[in-house]
């Protein structure tokens, strides 16, 4: 099976994200690669799924060592593993405060399918609107109850800067596994 950490981050103009927890799901699963499978990681709290397709970009390395975790913008549900071309709207930038106290950046990227893909999809000028920005810092924040871990909102960036910030992850990625 092909480990989807290492796919190509990006085909053409588009950023790969492969989905971990599917739109829906009250569950957070995750990628584990030495199994090529997905495993159940942990319950969100009561009441909460999540409001669209997570996951991550492959080849990328953040802060924390995992690969950059992403949302994908639309309508549909897909399931774990499967690989959405997407272009990149934007980011949330979150400080996270472990339980240990390890303070890092966390960031979220926000994307859309690429059009052929999907066609009639709820972003349609490139950009999140105020009032679903404000539902995903909320989800956001709810998501990480129980977990000991907190997050501060440091603030958006547009797609110009947050592919800037991936690109950081991509470089990252390639000198830590270049051989």
């Amino acid at each position: 099976m092909t480990n989807l950490l290492k796919l190509p981050a990006m085909t053409g103009q588009y950023f790969r994200m492969v989905i971990e927890t599917p739109k829906g799901s009250a569950a957070k699963l995750a990628y584990e690669p030495k199994a090529g499978v997905f495993e159940y990681s942990r319950p969100l709290p009561v009441g909460n799924t999540y409001p669209f397709d997570w996951g991550f970009i492959p080849s990328t390395l953040g802060d924390d060592g995992d690969p950059l975790d992403g949302m994908v913008i639309h309508q549909a549900a897909t399931a774990p593993g499967v690989v959405i071309k997407c272009a990149l709207l934007g980011a949330v930038r979150l400080k996270q405060t472990d339980d240990d106290g390890n303070r890092i950046r966390n960031d979220r990227y926000i994307f859309c399918p690429h059009k052929e893909d999907a066609p009639d999809e709820p972003i349609t000028d490139g950009h999140v609107p105020d009032e679903l920005r404000r539902e995903i810092e909320q989800f956001f924040f709810s998501s990480v109850l129980g977990t000991g871990k907190k997050i501060k909102l440091k603030g958006w960036q547009d797609a110009d800067e947050a592919a800037a910030s991936l690109r950081k992850g991509m470089k990252e990625f390639r000198r830590r596994h270049a051989h």
